[in-house]
């Protein structure tokens, strides 16, 4: 088996800190490039919300400048420099992000947490990790944080 180009979604919970020295180990067992993505819901808002001095754009544009920062920052702070790193800021639903940049870019594995900022939505909307699991092209590693507890259905 070998891996090339290592895909690591990040939603910079502590969950997702755990996973990536899972993703920089074996990026350096291999030789393999390291790719981080985040990805940026929609914001959905009823017809009659009121943003105050804001526009959509404006909150757009200052969460896309978050993200950017935020991976650069995992990118210099967490990653030695002897592994090829590149990152994206990536918008839509998380998991179908996720699986069509796996694809379109070829990535040979996803590393990922298997849970992340959301709790209850888990409940309605289904995993993330889950549906990447399911629907992946390519192997899927995830990485359970120690702290996270299993729950049973």
């Amino acid at each position: 088996m070998q891996y090339n180009k290592i895909l690591v979604p990040t939603d910079f919970s502590e969950s997702a800190r755990y996973a990536l020295p899972f993703a920089i180990d074996l990026a350096q067992r291999y030789g393999a490039s390291l790719h981080i993505v985040h990805v940026v819901e929609p914001i959905v808002a009823p017809v009659d919300f009121a943003w105050g001095t804001y526009s959509y754009p404006d909150i757009e544009k200052q969460l896309s400048g978050y993200v950017d920062e935020s991976l650069s920052k995992i990118i210099s702070e967490q990653i030695p420099s002897s592994i090829k790193t590149e990152s994206s800021n990536l918008h839509g639903k998380p998991w179908r992000e996720i699986i069509a940049f796996a694809k379109t870019e070829e990535m040979d594995l996803i590393v990922m947490a298997t849970h992340g900022l959301s709790g209850l939505s888990h409940a309605i909307y289904g995993s993330t990790a889950e549906k990447v699991v399911r629907k992946a092209h390519c192997p899927v590693l995830i990485v359970r944080h120690p702290d996270v507890k299993y729950e049973m259905p």
